[in-house]
């Protein structure tokens, strides 16, 4: 045997000694580390149990909010098809009246310009009356008075409601029941002695004078007509009143 191979009982003993304790010491290592990783998968197991309960909350949560979006959605669905069943609804009614109130108005407008005319044509007849008894106006007598005037047959473009004529001199007078400044016209009237003489030509070496005639007269515009030359005439009581102090020869 080699010097190196002897080895006393002492040397043994220790050996043994030292491979138990190398041994105890890695089980204990072992049992450490079966510990620490017991210890780790627990705690995983715990963070996987706890995350699995998060989501289940987190799903039972999500389908709680989307079941009450589906039903907030249906119930919105529902309130818009009921208030487009009530526009409907509304819409109708409201077509139904304005179908009532267009057809009253046609009624009313009738009716209106039924009595329109018929005041039109009274106050025409009540002065066209009153002129033909004496056929006086600018202290000039007339030889004759016509109602309801055109002066262009072959070109109906104008007529005057009552005319009166004389060997020197036209009275042309137009009839208003009411008198305003939407219906009568100083500028209208005057431009239409030019025509008048245009086809009227046996006439255009008369002279022309205009006047106004209406039951009633809005306020201020007798005082625009005087001012335009134009003569205005209107009943005071049983009489035809006459202004014609201003007016102009055209």
């Amino acid at each position: 045997m080699n010097e190196d191979q002897n080895f006393t009982w002492d040397d043994i003993k220790r050996m043994f000694a030292e491979t138990r304790q190398q041994i105890k010491e890695t089980s204990q290592q072992m049992k450490e580390t079966d510990q620490r990783l017991d210890k780790m998968f627990a705690e995983t197991d715990r963070q996987m149990k706890e995350t699995d309960r998060q989501m289940k909350e987190t799903n039972q949560k999500l389908d709680k909010m989307f079941a009450e979006t589906d039903r907030q959605m249906k119930e919105t669905d529902r309130q818009m098809k009921e208030t487009d069943r009530q526009m409907k609804e509304t819409d109708k009614k409201i077509d139904k009246r304005f179908a009532k109130l267009t057809q009253a108005m046609k009624k009313l407008d009738k009716h209106l310009g039924g009595i329109g005319k018929n005041n039109g044509d009274m106050a025409e007849e009540y002065f066209f009356s009153a002129f033909r008894k004496d056929k006086i106006f600018m202290n000039e007598k007339y030889d004759r008075i016509q109602k309801g005037f055109f002066y262009s047959f072959e070109c109906p473009i104008g007529e005057f409601d009552i005319v009166l004529f004389n060997g020197k001199s036209v009275a042309i007078i137009e009839v208003k029941y009411k008198a305003r400044p939407d219906n009568v016209s100083s500028e209208e009237l005057i431009s239409r002695i030019e025509r008048f003489k245009k086809y009227v030509p046996e006439y255009k070496n008369h002279n022309i004078y205009l006047g106004v005639a209406a039951m009633s007269f809005k306020s201020g515009l007798a005082s625009k007509l005087h001012k335009a030359g134009i003569a205005t005439i209107h009943p005071v009581g049983k009489k035809m009143m006459i202004y014609d102090k201003d007016v102009k020869v055209f």
